[in-house]
């Protein structure tokens, strides 16, 4: 009954009270979003920040919750070090601050990662992990719509750092040639032999091993039948090794012996060995035909680096950065 009645005061007003609630009633309507909107600017401005970055705000709850997540990596001890944890908040906010300049600068670029480059991304991680995928999000209790946004972000500064500063470095000829004349010892083949191994867990096992061989049984077999080697399939074949991939004694053993020749049973941390040379290849020096790619990779990673530091403090320089002085953690 009231809302009947308040339509029919609304109707039966003067022609002009009409056209004023009107007017009124349009006003109003128009002015609440903006009232709203007004309303939601005013939290966001009233929130706690610690620093600007050409204008932008990093709040202080985006600060803190990233200084809790890499507290986390740390051992209880570092925590309690007040002088060590005053500098890591420092280089948080620091990195932080970073971060947000070359958003700021991809944004400038117009560059962008796509809903599909995204997905595409994390199929290619999916396909690397299997199907242990999915389970290492419950495993480390991290929420999977949030690394999706952090990972974006990362393949954001990635596509940033292609386009505004590797893509620009060239390598001449000269730069090639002579970078592979003072590092030439570099791209030398080191020598290295093919082996195979028997590897048991105890000396009496390793004798009976050994007395198989003596006795004209094919390394391979004997291999095959009592290694507990992941190789004993393939015949004890670990393929070929460089010097320092094993470690003493069973290092020092191969490397002394002749192709061909069955060492005697050498003791380690993993076992007692009995290793075969299959195949010697000695040190030789290789032409930079040979080596080209690898000398131009060579010469690209040391210049990204160089043209990186250069690139990044020439942001910071550039940017206005105003920090807050009663930041609270």
């Amino acid at each position: 009954m009231r809302k009947a009645t308040a339509q029919f005061c609304f109707i039966s007003t003067t022609g002009k009270s009409q056209k004023i609630l009107m007017v009124q009633y349009i006003f109003i309507s128009l002015m609440l979003p903006c009232f709203i909107i007004a309303c939601d600017q005013m939290d966001t401005f009233s929130k706690p920040y610690v620093v600007t970055v050409n204008g932008a705000k990093i709040y202080q709850e985006e600060y803190q919750a990233r200084l809790n997540k890499k507290k986390q990596m740390l051992s209880g001890d570092i925590l309690k070090q007040p002088d060590y944890m005053k500098r890591f908040e420092a280089e948080v906010l620091e990195s932080m601050i970073t971060e947000k300049i070359m958003q700021q600068r991809a944004q400038e670029l117009n560059i962008s990662v796509s809903d599909a480059e995204l997905e595409k991304k994390i199929k290619e991680i999916k396909e690397d992990y299997g199907e242990e995928f999915t389970g290492l999000f419950a495993k480390q209790n991290i929420n999977y719509e949030q690394w999706k946004a952090e990972f974006r972000d990362e393949m954001l500064i990635q596509k940033l750092i292609a386009a505004d500063v590797n893509d620009k470095i060239k390598i001449s000829e000269k730069e090639i040639s002579d970078y592979f004349s003072q590092h030439r010892g570099r791209y030398k083949n080191d020598a290295r032999v093919r082996v195979a191994q028997i590897v048991v867990r105890d000396m009496a096992a390793a004798n009976r091993a050994m007395a198989r061989l003596k006795a004209g049984e094919k390394f391979e077999k004997v291999a095959a039948d009592v290694s507990i080697g992941p190789e004993a399939k393939h015949g004890g074949d670990l393929g070929f090794l460089t010097k320092w991939v094993m470690p003493d004694p069973l290092d020092k053993t191969i490397f002394q012996m002749p192709a061909n020749k069955i060492s005697p049973v050498v003791q380690s941390s993993y076992g007692f060995h009995i290793f075969k040379v299959l195949e010697i290849q000695p040190a030789r020096e290789r032409t930079l035909a040979d080596v080209r790619q690898e000398v131009m990779d060579d010469i690209r990673t040391q210049k990204e680096e160089v043209a990186f530091s250069v690139w990044l403090e020439d942001l910071k320089r550039k940017a206005v950065i105003k920090r807050k002085t009663n930041i609270k953690n």
